[in-house]
């Protein structure tokens, strides 16, 4: 048994660092509520040719009269973070 526990630690571990080292160059840009603002900076960043990765952090169960309102977390990671910036503060 303590074979075991130590084995799933030790993976446990393992695969926390391996995700560390891997995202130390992305840096979050941009964190936004709902679908609708998350489209309008994903368009803006896919215009110019950013690369991007997208987190949502684990969310509640809503209860039946908020099912409909979208309030999913969306953070936005780029690795170039000047270039993403300017793109998102340029008018439409």
């Amino acid at each position: 048994m303590y074979i075991t526990i130590a084995i799933l630690a030790s993976v446990f571990i393992i695969i926390s660092l391996i995700r560390t080292f891997s995202n130390r160059n992305w840096k979050q840009i941009y964190s936004t509520y709902g679908n609708e603002e998350y489209f309008k900076i994903i368009a803006k960043l896919k215009e110019e040719g950013i690369k991007y990765k997208i987190e949502t952090p684990i969310r509640a169960f809503n209860s039946r009269n908020e099912r409909f309102k979208d309030d999913t977390q969306y953070n936005i990671y780029v690795k170039k973070e000047h270039k993403a910036v300017k793109v998102l503060h340029k008018r439409s």
